[in-house]
């Protein structure tokens, strides 16, 4: 079913009861785009701040609502307590630009069986917002329904936080490598990220629990006609295919590689507990290609060299202006961009992740080399190479 901005439909009349997702695919060009849900209570107002699903809070406290990757979010509606009787959709620019530079993108509610209901939008129905109240799941009567509100906003997140009730945290001061003692987490919604600057910048993320759990590494960049490919970014390229992999070193001293090159896509459960998930050779993916590394199994680890390298193209890493972002739960996001350039060179060694006591370092690189052994020369990793290609 094709909606219109401003229509609404009742989710059992699309044949949606319980669970299902909203999948976005963003044709987001120069932007980097933050997606987040709102659980609201009946006056439109956050229920409590546990209830924003974001970049740093990727799961509601009743499970209901999960943030699945960089633009997908999944439902379960048998867990939404009665208190909250709508859940926003919202899309926010971080950084400079506004939504009226958003290509066609869609909004895509997918169920048991396929997609059950779309919707278009783009930036020529916006100006100046640099934020977007998209989607909106209600509760009216005892039925739960879908409204395509596409209502611009011109405030960015903290903005949307603030409208909704919420409360925002202090700003931390970025790291300074040696990282000083970490304070206690402040309350309210903790928007930060950290970017790490300069080679050789750093910061170490202590174990929360039994363990750092699941730990995603996402490469963004743009490809030939300047839409971007990956974290927030979707559409055509005919650019580079620039690849994303990792060295890993266990503790017991075994080594490997992860890549899609050879197809050595790793395992998440079992060794080397690091998994890729896919390899978009197109920009077409609505998910990008991701690193996923078990970060409950950290102390199996010694290191993990995660690069990038062109596999087809021209390299011009300027124009390819790539950001890898690191997550772990209740952790900011760690931004490395590769804001240093070398083209005469295939391949950067991007971020060192390393088990230090228990907590997981992470250490900026943008080290440019021509290929693989070159690059395990460059960090003593003492593998044996040959030649390879993707089927």
């Amino acid at each position: 079913m094709q909606i219109a901005r401003g229509q609404r439909v009742k989710l059992a009349d699309i044949g949606v009861s319980g669970a299902f997702s909203i999948e976005l695919a963003l044709a987001a060009g120069p932007l980097t785009i933050d997606v987040s849900c709102f659980g609201l209570n009946a006056a439109r107002k956050l229920l409590n701040d546990d209830y924003m699903v974001f970049f740093n809070q990727k799961a509601s406290p009743c499970g209901g609502v999960k943030l699945n990757g960089p633009a997908s979010f999944a439902f379960d509606l048998s867990r939404i307590p009665t208190a909250i009787e709508a859940m926003t959709i919202t899309l926010a620019i971080d950084g400079n630009g506004t939504m009226s530079s958003l290509g066609d993108s869609r909004a895509n509610l997918v169920a048991e069986g396929g997609t059950r209901a779309s919707f278009a939008f783009s930036g020529k129905d916006f100006a100046a917002e640099r934020a977007l109240m998209l989607l909106e799941i209600y509760r009216k009567d005892g039925v739960w329904r879908l409204s395509a509100t596409a209502q611009g906003f011109n405030g960015g997140l903290d903005a949307l936080v603030t409208h909704f009730g919420g409360t925002l945290a202090a700003a931390s001061a970025p790291p300074v490598p040696p990282p000083p003692a970490p304070a206690p987490a402040p309350s309210g919604v903790n928007l930060s990220k950290v970017t790490l600057e300069k080679r050789g910048d750093k910061i170490s993320l202590e174990k929360r629990g039994s363990g750092h759990g699941r730990i995603v590494c996402n490469l963004k960049w743009t490809s030939g006609g300047g839409k971007k490919r990956g974290f927030f970014g979707f559409g055509q390229s005919k650019g580079i295919d620039l690849d994303l992999g990792c060295l890993f070193e266990l503790s017991d001293g075994r080594k490997g590689a992860v890549q899609a090159l050879g197809n050595s896509f790793g395992s998440y459960d079992h060794e080397p507990f690091i998994h890729l998930a896919g390899d978009d050779r197109t920009g077409t993916s609505a998910s990008g290609e991701f690193l996923y590394i078990n970060g409950d199994r950290l102390q199996q680890f010694r290191r993990i060299c995660v690069y990038a390298f062109i596999y087809e193209g021209v390299a011009n890493w300027g124009e390819a202006d790539a950001l890898v972002t690191i997550t772990a739960p209740n952790q900011p996001p760690v931004e490395v961009r590769l804001d240093v350039h070398n083209n005469q060179m295939n391949m950067c060694g991007i971020a060192m992740l390393e088990n230090v006591n228990g907590n997981l370092q992470i250490t900026k690189l943008a080290e440019y080399v021509g290929n693989h052994l070159e690059l395990d020369h460059r960090y003593n990793w003492g593998l044996r190479w040959q030649a390879g290609s993707k089927d």
